[in-house]
């Protein structure tokens, strides 16, 4: 259907956990309008025109769907006319999919990747200032920066909130906390780090004396061991943040969290699939993407997220069978080596999305018009959540680099994001494995 793209008719965008401000979505919420550079805009006009057998075409399941550009070209005014006063001002927009607009509650974290905080053309003053950025957060020594993060909390009904000055407080051996935060376990207790964005807990938790008025430690936030020293079992005081800082409360501790145990470890399993489904599409391209994220989100109502658990395995259920079959009769398409049986996989179709899927039962909705009430579309696009989504995000100061080898700063934070979400799964196991003894 239509959708009404006016500058007048868009909003701030929800759910925005990292970024710069200024970023609207359209009146349906389904997309996102970003201010960007002409080298962002290109590299998505790039990526595509390329075809999707070639090492570039396989990375645009990692990517938001790109719908084009916006441009603002003046306001109508009465008698007709057209008013471009400060049409200079108004930067060129991309028009990409909202990632978090199938999901009832996301869960999003924005991480940021590389060790490398500036691009070749950045004044000298820049890279120093960069450099030393970098160097003082985790992400020359680790390749990742936790830059913000929210988390449903069902008994509140609000999110958790994890703001980037978090994740440019907290040292390395402090990472495993603020992956622990996106990830909490039912009976994990923590704190939300942006008292004014995050509505506080039920009158019932402030009754019971749980209203804590202190700064979070490592006791409130659990810690994962890390890889290579499986005895830890704490990690340094997480320092506060500029927001916390400044205010003389802190909202929570919230905990009884309502995604089970079981729930969790399906999305940590399927997390660790997909990094190393996209690690392996970066070894194959000579790119620099200074300044780029990964985005994760996932669903936070257990019910919705099961559903699309169910939905997800029957959907690999049946690619399993139409690849057998096409293993005995023979393939009837080109095959690619970027897709997960070896065979051609279009446009952004990551096992997930299901945007541009039928209905369940083969029928096509007939509401595919304005005039969805609130109750219907809440059904559809629960039909249509998928478990999990990672995209890769942010690509204003992404160039080709021709010769050089893939971005290793790139590889190496998805190598430390990795270890990290094995670190948090080895926990959720552990937690199992308790309750069950």
């Amino acid at each position: 259907m239509p959708l009404p793209l006016t500058l007048a008719e868009s909003t701030p965008l929800s759910n925005q956990v990292a970024g710069h401000a200024g970023v609207l979505s359209d009146s349906s919420g389904s997309l996102v309008i970003k201010p960007a550079l002409a080298r962002e805009i290109a590299f998505y006009q790039m990526l595509g025109s390329v075809s999707s057998h070639s090492p570039l075409g396989a990375l645009r399941r990692f990517t938001p769907k790109f719908l084009g550009t916006l441009r603002l070209e003046g306001q109508m005014v009465a008698g007709g006319g057209v008013d471009t006063t400060g049409k200079e001002d108004v930067p060129e927009s991309v028009v990409i999919e909202n990632l978090s607009y199938s999901f009832t509650h996301p869960n999003i974290l924005d991480v940021k990747l590389g060790t490398v905080l500036h691009g070749p053309d950045a004044s000298e003053e820049k890279k120093a200032r960069m450099d030393k950025q970098a160097r003082d957060t985790t992400t020359y020594e680790t390749g990742v920066r936790l830059t913000g993060c929210q988390t449903w909390h069902a008994p509140s009904s609000s999110y958790i909130l994890t703001p980037k000055s978090f994740g440019k407080s907290i040292s390395a051996a402090q990472l495993p906390s603020g992956i622990a935060r996106f990830f909490p376990l039912p009976s994990d207790r923590l704190l939300s780090l942006s008292n004014p964005l995050s509505p506080p807990p039920t009158s019932s938790t402030i009754n019971s004396g749980a209203l804590s008025h202190s700064l979070p430690t490592v006791a409130e936030i659990p810690t994962v061991p890390s890889s290579t020293d499986s005895s830890a079992s704490t990690a340094p005081p997480l320092p506060p943040t500029p927001i916390t800082a400044t205010h003389t409360f802190t909202t929570g501790p919230y905990t009884d969290h309502a995604l089970s145990p079981e729930l969790l470890l399906r999305i940590l399993d399927l997390l660790i699939v997909e990094i190393d489904k996209l690690v392996v599409v970066l070894q194959h391209l000579e790119i620099r993407f200074v300044g780029g994220s990964v985005l994760v989100v996932y669903e936070g109502d257990p019910t919705r997220l099961a559903s699309a658990l169910e939905r997800y395995d029957e959907k690999r259920a049946i690619a399993a069978l139409k690849a057998t079959s096409e293993a005995e009769n023979g393939p009837d398409r080109q095959r690619s080596a970027f897709s997960d049986d070896g065979s051609n996989s279009s446009g952004s179709d990551d096992g997930f999305d299901s945007d541009e899927d039928d209905d369940e039962g083969g029928v096509e909705d007939d509401d595919d018009d304005i005039s969805l009430d609130g109750t219907r579309e809440d059904e559809r696009r629960a039909r249509r959540c998928p478990p999990l989504r990672i995209k890769m995000i942010d690509f204003a100061h992404t160039w080709l680099a021709e010769g050089e080898g893939p971005d290793q700063g790139v590889l190496t934070g998805l190598s430390t994001l990795r270890r990290l979400v094995e670190g948090r799964r080895r926990e959720v196991e552990g937690y199992i494995a308790q309750s069950k003894a």
